[in-house]
């Protein structure tokens, strides 16, 4: 295929739907006798549900049922759930309600109350690496994807005083390797920069909303949804809904937009198909504009400081890399890695060290991002 389109006009086959307007998104379906839900949200970045009181939400005319993180399978930690107890950001999914029609279901949202407990709350990873400092979870306040580890780090008040004014402090790390001798390295260079930056989080926020809509028929499950692959989201899906691969008819003609965020099977997408399982009635679950930015992902934030060997000449002589890795409150993704392999692909040191502690905090979920890690490196350092 590559030497067929390469250096050649073509039309991508879905272009044209999507410009015609016949092309069909999940929320595009409709099937008889089809209900909707809506999802109730925590107000709280972090929090624990202490009760729930749905009596006047179920004594509406229309409203047909709930769903609560109780009667739905619970993934081992730290992956994100669909329904949860514990809120860890503001818009974390608590319960679904399902109505003749999302007014209903909305109105319905409106009547239930929900005591929570608050909890320790940080947006800052560097908050939470002081000792005494909040965690985002109650579980641990660092886990890395590279290495699945999810554990406890702080830094000591040395490690903090020791970096200077305006300088990243460095203390122990969760992931490190290096090659080569970078002290060597060092003692060649004839300028060495030693620099903190500063990377922001930003949301996918991609154009479909991942609206999802689910029915049963013969004991499989069809799912209409929104993915930007129909298979690699097979496993992840039936693994989420605790059904085998053969039991999923998965059905996702178009995507408007995903950039990475919806690469792989999402939590959220299991709603309306525990909901329609409950049922025994097609649900169809739309996801707003206003949802879809706290729903949706974000690349994670950087916090980092680099230290760069050059000769004369300008070749570099070797790099020396920290990266404190704004997580999300669940298992983000591995950016930092990706960064510091960027480096080492695209500057070539001969001798390289790379630290780097990815942290928890209580902001929408991190995820895969167009260049996860490199988009993020290439900001610090191509200015």
């Amino acid at each position: 295929m590559a030497y067929s389109l390469l250096g050649k006009d073509f039309v991508p086959p879905d272009v044209r739907g999507k410009v015609n307007g016949r092309a069909k998104f999940s929320e595009d379906f409709q099937i008889d006798g089809m209900v909707f839900c809506r999802l109730l949200t925590s107000p709280l970045p972090h929090g624990r549900v202490v009760s729930i009181d749905t009596s006047a939400a179920l004594a509406m005319e229309g409203v047909l049922g709930t769903l609560t993180a109780d009667e739905m399978p619970t993934p081992p930690a730290p992956n994100q759930p669909a329904l949860t107890n514990e809120p860890l950001f503001v818009g974390d999914p608590i319960l679904a309600v399902a109505a003749v029609d999302e007014t209903i279901a909305q109105d319905a949202i409106d009547r239930i109350r929900v005591e929570y407990e608050e909890l320790p709350v940080t947006v800052d990873p560097l908050e939470s690496l002081y000792q005494g400092g909040p965690n985002a979870r109650s579980d641990g306040n660092a886990y890395s994807a590279l290495s699945s580890t999810l554990t406890h780090i702080k830094w000591t008040a040395q490690d903090f005083s020791a970096a200077g004014e305006g300088h990243l402090p460095m203390g122990a790390p969760l992931e490190e390797w290096s090659f080569g001798d970078i002290e060597k390295g060092f003692s060649q260079a004839d300028l060495i920069l030693d620099e903190t930056f500063v990377v922001s989080g930003v949301s996918h926020h991609s154009m479909e909303p991942r609206t999802a809509m689910a029915y049963w028929q013969n004991g499989k499950l069809y799912l209409h949804g929104s993915t930007q692959s129909q298979t690699a989201v097979m496993p992840g899906l039936a693994a989420m809904l605790r059904i085998e691969i053969n039991d999923i008819v998965y059905i996702a003609e178009f995507c408007g937009g995903g950039f990475g965020s919806k690469s792989r099977a999402y939590p959220i997408m299991c709603v309306p198909a525990f909901m329609a399982k409950k049922l025994n009635r097609p649900v169809m679950m739309r996801i707003s504009r206003q949802e879809e930015f706290f729903l949706g992902s974000a690349r994670p934030g950087f916090q980092g400081r680099i230290k760069l060997g050059f000769r004369q000449d300008g070749r570099l002589t070797a790099a020396d890399l920290y990266i404190v890795h704004e997580n999300g409150p669940y298992t983000g993704f591995d950016d930092f890695d990706a960064a510091a392999s960027a480096v080492t692909l695209l500057y070539q040191p001969p001798a390289m060290r790379f630290r780097a502690v990815p942290i928890e905090t209580n902001t929408v979920p991190r995820g895969a991002m167009r260049g996860p890690g490199e988009n993020q490196l290439a900001v610090a350092m191509e200015p």
